[in-house]
C-alpha cells in the first residue's frame, strides 16, 4: 500500500485521541516506512527495488526481506513502544492505545498488499495476500488506497470540534457555531 492509504488511520484516529496532534497520528501511521528509510540508510535492511504497472502489478527486482521495519513481530514491538512513549507524553491510556494501534495498522494494510512480510526475522516465513502482484489486484489496492484516505479525511473533518465565537460584543450570552 502506498503511503497515502496508511495516512487514513491517522486521520480517522484523531477523534478517538484528541490529545494527540494530528501530525503525531500521521507520523504513527507511517512509522514502518520511517523506520525502513532509517534502516536502509544505515545498512540494517536492504533497499527494495521494484517496477510496477497496471497490467502486471508490482514486480520485485531484488529479493529482500525487511524484518526490522515491516516484520509482524517488530511491528508489534514498534506499536507497543509507540504506545508506551505516548503514555509517558500524554498520560492517557486511550490516546496511547490509539497511537499504538495506528502504528500497527500499517502492517495490517501492508498484509493486504504485499506477499513478502516476514513473521519474525530473516529466514522466517513470509506472509501477505499479495494483491500488488497482479494487475487487477494492483488496481484494487490502488482504489482501496484512495478510498481509505478519503474516508479517513472525511472522519477527521466531520468530527472536528466546533469553535464558538461571540455573535456581537454587546451580549456575551449569544454565541454562533462556526467551523
Amino acid at each position: 500500500m502506498s503511503g497515502i492509504g496508511h495516512l487514513a488511520a491517522g486521520f480517522a484516529a484523531k477523534p478517538v485521541a484528541p490529545q494527540a496532534p494530528l501530525w503525531v497520528l500521521l507520523a504513527a501511521s507511517e512509522t514502518n516506512e520511517l523506520l525502513y528509510f532509517l534502516f536502509t540508510a544505515i545498512g540494517v535492511e536492504q533497499k527494495v527495488v521494484t517496477t510496477m504497472d497496471f497490467n502486471q502489478g508490482v514486480r520485485h527486482l531484488t529479493s529482500s526481506s525487511n524484518p526490522w521495519s515491516h516484520g509482524l513481530f517488530m511491528s508489534i514491538v514498534w506499536s507497543v513502544l509507540a504506545a508506551g512513549i505516548a503514555f509517558l507524553v500524554y498520560r492517557n491510556r486511550r490516546t496511547a492505545g490509539t497511537i499504538g494501534l495506528v502504528v500497527f495498522s500499517h502492517w495490517g494494510l501492508d498484509f493486504l498488499m504485499h506477499s513478502n512480510l516476514p513473521l519474525f526475522f530473516d529466514g522466517s516465513p513470509l506472509v501477505g495476500i499479495g494483491l500488488e502482484n497482479s494487475g487487477p489486484g494492483f488496481i484494487f489496492i490502488t482504489l482501496l488506497d484512495l478510498g481509505l484516505i478519503a474516508g479517513g479525511i472525511t472522519i477527521y473533518l466531520a468530527t472536528r470540534k466546533r469553535k464558538t465565537t461571540p455573535v456581537n460584543t454587546r451580549s456575551k450570552n449569544q454565541f454562533s457555531i462556526t467551523r
